[in-house]
């Protein structure tokens, strides 16, 4: 599921199913806030807080997503628990505890591009057309051999898939290539 369907659900009051989606971000957060000097019961009481701001922009605002859902809530979360960390432990000691190593920066631009990268193949994976993706779903993800294939897609024979499929990969690679 997209980030803007995700919105979507928010904005129709499709609540769980939308806070369904997002909770597959929280383990980021969790390492984030355990790394920060945090428990897991600050990690989720950060998230949940975050989930509350995210939902309420969405919601009572014309609110513009400018990147990933994920990367949002980390940032939201970072900053979070970066002012909670100051209440608790005083200014000086925040400054040290906050510093990100390269390694930790770099691992967080890795995770960005990623999802960019993500991105795009789900958006050429939805111009490919739906009999394309069907035949690529079933080989590549359920695995069935092209004589199964042929018999689900409604092909005449194994012969005729396999030239489908392969048919089916080239528009895709020539979609990536003009991305």
């Amino acid at each position: 599921m997209d980030d803007n369907k995700i919105i979507e659900l928010l904005k129709v009051g499709k609540q769980n199913k939308a806070f369904l989606k997002l909770y597959k971000n929280y383990p980021q957060v969790e390492k984030l806030i355990l790394s920060k000097g945090g428990s897991k019961e600050d990690a989720k009481d950060v998230f949940q807080e975050a989930l509350i701001i995210f939902y309420e922009k969405v919601v009572n605002s014309e609110f513009q997503l400018t990147s990933a859902i994920g990367t949002y809530l980390y940032s939201v979360c970072r900053f979070l628990w970066k002012d909670e960390h100051i209440k608790r432990k005083g200014k000086q000691s925040i400054a040290i505890s906050f510093e990100f190593t390269s390694e930790e920066e770099s691992e967080f631009q890795e995770a960005i591009q990623r999802e960019e990268k993500f991105k795009q193949v789900e958006e050429v994976l939805s111009q490919i057309g739906e009999k394309c993706l069907q035949i690529l779903k079933l080989f590549y993800y359920d695995g069935l051999k092209m004589k199964a294939i042929a018999l689900k897609v409604g092909l005449k024979s194994e012969k005729i898939a396999k030239n489908q499929k392969y048919k089916c990969l080239e528009r895709a690679k020539l979609k990536v290539k003009a991305l």
